[in-house]
């Protein structure tokens, strides 16, 4: 029996690396793919990928406020799960931002009313390209950091009962 108790605690922590570890460096991978994908893409319309990570964030920022307000008996871990909330909301805010900034771009670059063959149109262009990519990179930074703060919260929350990994 302590043989596959053994077993069963290696399992536990293989899959606390895989999951609280691997899996947050692979999103923040993935974040920084779609970010270089709207960076690169100025002229075109990325609206639907700005629009998902908005929703993304939003909804970890509810939820992890929601768990801020539920937890009664530890300032400390409502404190977390808020300073969680702020990060991804502060994301979603700088996401919103950035949308918004590029969305302005497209719809000026599309009207008759702006030059857009001239010097100037070029240089903010150029400026408005930068601040775009700033702007994801730092959603995505902001964001990333709520993500790591809820995933090792979630973690240690769980496993806090003795039996938490128990198939029966």
């Amino acid at each position: 029996m302590s043989i596959v108790k053994n077993i069963w605690g290696g399992w536990v922590n293989i899959t606390y690396f895989l999951f609280a570890r691997v899996s947050i460096l692979l999103l923040l991978i993935i974040g920084f793919y779609w970010t270089v994908v709207v960076f690169a893409n100025l002229q075109e319309d990325t609206t639907s990928i700005t629009n998902t990570a908005f929703a993304i964030t939003a909804t970890l920022t509810a939820l992890s406020f929601s768990c801020a307000r539920a937890i009664t008996g530890s300032t400390e871990v409502s404190d977390q799960f808020t300073y969680s909330g702020e990060r991804f909301f502060h994301g979603a805010l700088i996401l919103l931002s950035a949308s918004l900034l590029k969305y302005a771009y497209l719809s000026a670059q599309s009207s008759e009313f702006v030059n857009t063959s001239g010097v100037a149109w070029n240089i903010l262009s150029s400026v408005i390209g930068v601040m775009v990519g700033v702007f994801f990179f730092w959603a995505l930074s902001s964001a990333h950091g709520g993500l790591l703060v809820l995933n090792n919260l979630l973690w240690t929350r769980y496993s806090r009962h003795p039996k938490w990994d128990d198939l029966m």
